[in-house]
C-alpha cells in the first residue's frame, strides 16, 4: 500500500511533525507500506531535512522547491494535481490545519482515498491574539468555514471523542489517539529529585505564565524545589522576565527543546501541563510512560482523555492558578502518593501503546483500500 502524506514541513519540533515521522517510520518498517512525504512550506534548500528521524526509504517531494514567494492556494492545488498522479497513491493523508485544507479534496483530481488527520482544535484557526470588530467578524466567518469543513474527506481522524463537538457536521469521523512515542525501555523515574517538569514551546497557549505564578506559591513552602521548562523560546512571551520579576529565577530553569528529552523525564518527579487548550498533549503521554504523575489543567480536550483523575494524576479547573499550585504541593509533600500515582501512570498509559494505535491506522487503511 502506498501512503502519501501532505504536510507543511517536517523539519520543525511540533507534535504534528513528530507524529508524522513516527507514523511514517512505523508504516514502512512494520507494515511494509510505501510512504512518501509531500511538503508545502519546506524546500530542498533547508539545511535541516528533519528534526525528528525519518526512515531513509521515505522520499520527499517539495511543492515550493525553490526560495521565493509561496504559491497561492490554487497554485498549490494545481501542483498537487500534477504531482500526485505520478506518485500513484492508494491513500493521501492531509496533515495541515489551515482552513482551506478542510476543503482541498473538492479540487483534487483523484482516484485514491483521502484522509484528513487533525491534531489541533478548531480554535487554532481563529485569531486568538487580537481584538476589535474586524477580528470579531473574521472569526465568525472562520468559525463557519471550520464548522462545515471536512465532509469532503473519505475519513476525518480526530484524537479524542471530546473533539467530536468541533466536527459535528462531519459524517465520516474516526478517533485515533497518539501513541506512546518514547520507549522507556522498562525505566521508571525514581521521583526522588526535587524537580517539576514542563515541556512545550513558549507560546501563550501553553499557559507557562500561569505555571510560573503558581510556582511562586509552591516555593513559599518548598523553596528547595526547581521548575524546569523545556521547549523552544519564542518572542511572544518573556517567561524569564516574569520569573525574575517574581524573584524566583533561581528556582526556574529554561532549557531548549532537546532530542534527549528522556533524560529530563527520568530526572523529574512531577510533570505539569498548564495549557489553555490541548488537542492531545504528547508530553503527558510520555511522562506517564516513564512513571511520572501529572498535574494538569482540565482544559479542552486532551488531558481528560489521558489522565485518570486521582489515580494516575490530578486534573484541576482550567486557569485556576491556586488549584494548580495546591495540587503540585500535594504531590511534593506526599512521597507515597506521588510514587503510587507514578506506578499507575506507567501501567494505565499502555492503552496508548504504539502497537495498539498503529493497528487502528492499519485497520482504517485496509477498510478504505481493501486488497
Amino acid at each position: 500500500m502506498r501512503i502519501v502524506y501532505i504536510a507543511n514541513k517536517i523539519n520543525g519540533t511540533t507534535g504534528l511533525e513528530r507524529m508524522i515521522s513516527v507514523q511514517s517510520n512505523y508504516f514502512v518498517r512494520n507494515f511494509g507500506y510505501d510512504v512518501q512525504l509531500v511538503l508545502i512550506e519546506q524546500n530542498e534548500n533547508n539545511l535541516e531535512r528533519t528534526f525528528f528521524e525519518v526512515d531513509n526509504k521515505i522520499p520527499f517531494h517539495f511543492i515550493n522547491a525553490k526560495k521565493g514567494p509561496k504559491k497561492s492556494y490554487f497554485k498549490l492545488v494545481k501542483s498537487l494535481n500534477n504531482l500526485l498522479p505520478g506518485l500513484e497513491p492508494d491513500i493521501v493523508m492531509v496533515c495541515i490545519d489551515d482552513i482551506a485544507w478542510l476543503y482541498v479534496p473538492y479540487f483534487l483530481k483523484k482516484n485514491y482515498k483521502i484522509v484528513y488527520q487533525r491534531h489541533s482544535t478548531k480554535d487554532i484557526n481563529l485569531n486568538r491574539y487580537y481584538k476589535g470588530l474586524k477580528t470579531k467578524i473574521s472569526n465568525v466567518i472562520k468559525s463557519k468555514l471550520v464548522l462545515f469543513g471536512g465532509n469532503c474527506y473519505d475519513r476525518f481522524v480526530i484524537l479524542t471523542n471530546d473533539h467530536r463537538q468541533d466536527w459535528k457536521f462531519v459524517k465520516r469521523l474516526s478517533v485515533i489517539g497518539n501513541p506512546i512515542i518514547l520507549d522507556a525501555e522498562g525505566n521508571r523515574a525514581e521521583l526522588n529529585n526535587k524537580v517539576v517538569l514542563a515541556v512545550g514551546r513558549h507560546d501563550p497557549v501553553k499557559g507557562f505564565d500561569m505555571l510560573i505564578d503558581s510556582w511562586a506559591a509552591v516555593l513559599e513552602h518548598f523553596p528547595e524545589w526547581t521548575l524546569r521548562i523545556v521547549g523552544q523560546r519564542i518572542t511572544v512571551i518573556d517567561l524569564r522576565k516574569q520569573a525574575k520579576d517574581l524573584g524566583i529565577s533561581d528556582n526556574v530553569e529554561f532549557l531548549e527543546h532537546t532530542k534527549e528529552i528522556s533524560k529530563e523525564y527520568l530526572n523529574a518527579s512531577i510533570l505539569v501541563c498548564s495549557s489553555v487548550i490541548e488537542g492531545f498533549p504528547l508530553t503527558i503521554v510520555e511522562a506517564m510512560s516513564f512513571g511520572i504523575p501529572v498535574v494538569s489543567f482540565d482544559c479542552p480536550y486532551g488531558p481528560r482523555a489521558i489522565i485518570k483523575n486521582g489515580e494516575d494524576g490530578i486534573l484541576v479547573p482550567p486557569k485556576d492558578v491556586l488549584a494548580l499550585s495546591e495540587s503540585i504541593q500535594h504531590l511534593i509533600k506526599d512521597n507515597n502518593l506521588r510514587k503510587e500515582m507514578g506506578e499507575k501512570a506507567q501501567i494505565n498509559i499502555q492503552r496508548f501503546a504504539k502497537e495498539k494505535i498503529m493497528k487502528l491506522w492499519q485497520d482504517l487503511f485496509e477498510e478504505l483500500h481493501p486488497n
